[in-house]
């Protein structure tokens, strides 16, 4: 008897326990990614902010590991291996174009994404012209359907498609140079994905993979876009000979 109230309690709990979506909080996500950026005065121009720049540029590539407190509906974006990978090949034909010699990934313990500054100095330590700091903060929306009207039948639990699990991926990437005090506008970007199925079968972090290599292949394509506008600019402003 004890056995089979334990089971039906868990059944209740997995038809009530996410009945309804609730959506994202994307205003509470943006807020979490602001950094404070160095000032720049208005209107100043490319030729003085970049004085130091010119192409080819080697570009180090920063990923922001930070927490979010228990209890908030924003989660930490977890940055693998294959997710570097992925922003780096994306940013790879920039160098058949001239544009950069080389991108690599800046791995400094002894910085933190919200010390800019101190990001700069460990990227003019390993050589870099710019640096690229990549932040980022997920959230999951996990809810039944109706299908999940089936899961008291046990069979249901694992066969019916009951179950709806919607992540969301938020990234801002940030260019610094490292020898002035120019920066480009932040570029925010998101990834989102959608995964079905039962309840004991679908795995929210599947979900926000899928949503995370969708966010980075949107911030790789505007990345691009936005160093073939500074090459362009850095090649305006060069002195002539």
């Amino acid at each position: 008897m004890q056995e089979s109230k334990t089971v039906w309690s868990l059944i209740f709990l997995l038809v009530s326990g996410c009945a309804n979506s609730q959506g994202f909080d994307r205003v509470a996500m943006g807020e979490a990614l602001l950094v404070d950026p160095i000032p720049i005065p208005e209107n100043q121009l490319l030729a003085s902010q970049g004085a130091h720049l010119s192409t080819p540029l080697r570009l180090g590539v920063f990923f922001v590991n930070r927490d979010f407190p228990n209890g908030q509906s924003i989660r930490k974006v977890e940055w693998l291996t294959i997710d570097r990978e992925q922003l780096l090949r994306q940013l790879a034909p920039l160098q058949n174009e001239q544009i950069l010699v080389d991108a690599f990934v800046l791995m400094d313990a002894t910085v933190r994404g919200e010390n800019i500054r101190g990001i700069r100095q460990a990227g003019a330590r390993y050589g870099a012209d710019l640096v690229l700091i990549v932040d980022g903060a997920a959230a999951v929306d996990r809810y039944n359907n109706r299908y999940a009207l089936l899961y008291p039948t046990l069979i249901g639990a694992y066969l019916a498609s009951g179950t709806e699990s919607n992540a969301l991926v938020m990234i801002t990437g940030s260019l610094w140079a490292v020898r002035s005090e120019w920066h480009a506008p932040i570029q925010t970007v998101e990834g989102a994905s959608k995964v079905v199925g039962s309840a004991v079968l679908v795995e929210d972090s599947t979900t926000l993979q899928e949503a995370k290599e969708r966010a980075i292949q949107a911030l790789g394509i505007r990345l691009v876009d936005q160093l073939r506008l500074l090459a362009v600019e850095l090649s305006r402003t060069k002195p002539s000979r």
